[in-house]
């Protein structure tokens, strides 16, 4: 069976070890730290969903997306924000709350409403 692949950009070190420990039984899972650093990875690593943060100090999650839908390899990777930006109220279920337009995740973020949203955010039909 073909795993699909997630990515997880965050600057915290302790919640990408945290998120990929919690992934790796069911997903293909890379994870980093830098946002300057996301758009390469993007290109060799080839994820079926990228979960990112918004605030990160090199390069904000913000400006990666809008790098990332600039590269025609990359536009079509669905992206989720995970950020502490957004209220767990206003969240409600974790993948109906958008942040520009990407749907969002308010940290802390349970491991069922993470794995909720990437159901909901993976395409099925994926070829890579």
């Amino acid at each position: 069976m073909n795993r699909k692949r997630i990515l997880v950009v965050d600057d915290e070190e302790a919640f990408t070890r945290g998120v990929k420990a919690n992934l790796k039984t069911l997903y293909n899972v890379r994870v980093e730290n830098k946002g300057s650093r996301v758009c390469d990875i993007v290109k060799e690593f080839r994820p079926d969903l990228i979960l990112l943060d918004v605030m990160m100090p090199d390069m904000d999650g913000c400006q990666v997306a809008h790098e990332l839908k600039d590269c025609p390899i990359c536009q079509d990777i669905p992206i989720v924000y995970i950020t502490a930006l957004v209220a767990k109220r206003k969240a409600g279920d974790g993948h109906k709350t958008k942040v520009n337009d990407y749907p969002c995740l308010a940290k802390p973020v349970s491991l069922e409403d993470l794995l909720a949203c990437i159901k909901a955010n993976v395409k099925s039909d994926s070829k890579k």
